[in-house]
Parts: C-alpha cells; sequence; structure tokens
C-alpha cells in the first residue's frame, strides 16, 4: 500500500505554492511582487538592460570587428 507523501519542507512549500523569502533592500524587489508581475518585471528589465549593453558595445565602443576588418582593408586594398 503507497503511504501519503507529506513534503516538510516548510520554506519550499509552505504556506503557499512557494514560500518566497524576500530579501531587504534591491535583492528582495522582483520577491516582493506577486509571483507574475516579478517575474514580467525582472524580464523586462532583463531585457533593457541587455539591450543598452548592446546599443553601448555597437556604437560606443565603434563595433570593434567591424572597425578592425576596415582597417585590414585600408592597409592591403583588394586589387
Amino acid at each position: 500500500m503507497a503511504e501519503k507523501i507529506i513534503n516538510y519542507n516548510k520554506r519550499l512549500y509552505g504556506p503557499g505554492p512557494v514560500a518566497r523569502l524576500p530579501a531587504s533592500g534591491i535583492r528582495g524587489f522582483y520577491a516582493k511582487m506577486p509571483p507574475l508581475q516579478g517575474f514580467a518585471y525582472a524580464a523586462t528589465h532583463g531585457i533593457a538592460l541587455g539591450f543598452a549593453a548592446a546599443f553601448y558595445f555597437k556604437f560606443a565602443m565603434a563595433d570593434p570587428d567591424t572597425k578592425s576588418i576596415k582597417q585590414y582593408y585600408e592597409e592591403n586594398p583588394p586589387r
């Protein structure tokens, strides 16, 4: 006979679906929100940060790969 499985890990599975323990300050920003809203905010902030880093790399650093290719062809023009 199979016995009823009981999980006694209250930090993980109680009192709701997941017992989220928010940290203080900025580290607990997303954990203090409802789960779906926190996930949506984290995803949006991650995408925005990724785009900002990509634009910085592309325009502020002048795309190093393209820059090196142009420099090569300036030094060695095609015949």
